[in-house]
């Protein structure tokens, strides 16, 4: 197993926060956390009714398929030869 695989992925749940603190907050943790692979995330109402584990699972799903469409988009941004 590799050491990405064995870090638990880092977290943030923001609640009660207004847009600009949030980015506040997320510019922050980026610059004191270069490197790592961070997860962003804001309570929603439908949030708040689910189990932490099920939000995590669900978080680390949604970051996955983020990751992919973006580097799918830089393959199809990038100049072809």
């Amino acid at each position: 197993m590799s050491e990405e695989n064995r870090k638990e992925q880092k977290i943030v749940i923001l609640h009660g926060f207004e847009k600009p603190e949030i980015l506040k907050v997320m510019k922050l943790l980026k610059e004191n956390f270069q490197g790592e692979d961070l997860i962003f995330a804001s309570t929603t109402p439908t949030s708040l009714t689910w189990k932490v584990e099920d939000l995590i699972t669900e978080l680390k799903q949604e970051h996955e398929e983020f990751k992919r469409i973006r580097q799918t988009k830089r393959e199809n941004e990038s100049p072809k030869e």
